[in-house]
């Protein structure tokens, strides 16, 4: 479902920087794709930061593995 929902991100992004290359030009279509694909460069780095581990305690530890 991410895949997905990311290659239909891609898609809609290219599409959108059609439409601008042709009413505004190359420079300004090459602008927008530059910028989006910073975007989409700077999530990549920040989802793997927050799928670290989580850190549990003693009693969380105790408690989980009580069985």
């Amino acid at each position: 479902m991410k895949g997905m929902k990311r290659k239909m991100a891609i898609t809609l992004a290219l599409m959108t920087a059609s439409l601008i290359g042709t009413f505004r030009g190359t420079e300004a279509k090459q602008r927008f794709i530059s910028r989006i694909r910073t975007r989409y460069e700077d999530m990549k780095k920040i989802i793997p930061k927050e799928q670290s581990e989580v850190v549990l305690d003693e009693f969380e530890f105790s408690a989980f593995h009580n069985s």
